[in-house]
């Protein structure tokens, strides 16, 4: 059975001109930017009650009608002004896209810091039948992200979040990157490898939250007597996994393996003790994660773990579709497996 169309409950514009007590006019003024018709007092006390009423713009009714029945919008909450400069969102995006494509859907993108999606134009805008989420961010500022979705009330797939929640329009697409943490860890254990350090960016994923914890389920079921350490690097760049590989370096012993949160990091902490004379792998042992193609130019090749993220915005892009055509997700939990690939860094 189709779901209850409850669109007529979202706010208008003359509810927000209410609340605030100016006109429809001005109202419309600052959701266009005709901010010279706006004193400054005057459009913070709109944007405040756009806000709570969760107002968001509707389009005329030819352009809904299209608009909302064709579209998918993709928000995408990162730190970095070079948001679709990951490999891996870049091919969770391209897989959702061409499934969209198929069908005959566009995808609308927009990424930005937690801070500015309250006012983020995909947020105000009713133009889209669905929302498609990667977000970063500690575990409660990403759940806060996850309800101002739901609080719009239409359907939302969030990609490698791990989500509980009551409303049934809610479905999530992971990969399961604790098994590939698992995967690695028994791998370094087999070759008997007890003082480990894995470097993630100080920027919080859920992917790389899980890959860690997968670490520490495989050394915990050995006993726990290895070791593994964080470092913690600025961001995924290279010059800063460097600095972070350096500054451990200075305070600590060379350890027996790294694991990087995915290739680019590995990578730069491979090089890193390479040039500075350690042997790969015979002196220290290095594993990645993803295996995009780019991890076959290195030398020697990485060992990694193949993560499913094509085949993840595939998924997404089905559900939702499915989800617009029948009403109801089939599953709001897709789980999509990775593969150990084991290179020559180990």
């Amino acid at each position: 059975m189709a779901k209850k169309d409850d669109r007529r409950a979202r706010a208008t514009i003359r509810d927000v001109a209410e609340a605030a007590g100016v006109s429809p006019m001005t109202v419309s003024n600052v959701l266009n930017g005709r901010l010279q018709f706006v004193s400054a007092l005057t459009k913070k006390r709109v944007e405040r009650e756009i806000e709570r009423l969760s107002y968001r713009r509707q389009a005329s009714a030819r352009s809904l009608r299209v608009a909302e029945q064709r579209s998918i919008g993709m928000v995408i909450v990162d730190e970095s002004p070079q948001f679709l400069a990951d490999v891996f969102t870049c091919q969770v995006v391209a897989g959702l896209a061409n499934v969209l494509n198929r069908a005959d859907y566009t995808l609308t993108i927009q990424g930005m810091p937690r801070r500015h999606l309250p006012e983020s134009m995909i947020m105000r805008n009713y133009e889209v039948g669905g929302f498609c989420a990667m977000v970063s961010g500690p575990v409660a500022e990403r759940a806060e992200v996850v309800g101002r979705l739901r609080a719009l009330k239409q359907p939302v797939v969030v990609f490698q979040e791990q989500c509980d929640p009551d409303d049934p329009d809610l479905c999530t697409v992971r990969q399961d990157d604790r098994g590939g943490g698992r995967l690695i860890g028994d791998h370094l254990l087999a070759r008997r490898v007890s003082d480990l350090v894995m470097i993630v960016p100080s920027l919080h994923w859920p992917a790389v939250e899980n890959r860690i914890g997968g670490v520490r389920d495989s050394l915990a079921a050995a006993g726990g007597s290895a070791r593994l350490s964080l470092i913690e690097s600025a961001s995924e760049s290279f010059a800063d996994v460097q600095s972070a590989v350096a500054r451990y370096l200075a305070a600590n012993p060379p350890p027996e393996a790294v694991i990087g949160a995915n290739d680019p990091v590995a990578t730069a902490a491979m090089l890193y003790f390479m040039d500075h004379g350690a042997r790969v792998p015979e002196d220290v042992r290095i594993v990645g994660f993803n295996g995009f193609e780019a991890h076959r130019y290195s030398r020697p090749r990485l060992t990694t773990v193949v993560s499913a993220a094509y085949a993840l915005g595939e998924r997404a892009g089905e559900a939702m579709l499915a989800r617009l055509k029948e009403g109801a997700f089939a599953s709001r939990d897709e789980v999509l497996p990775v593969q150990f690939d084991p290179g020559a860094t180990t």
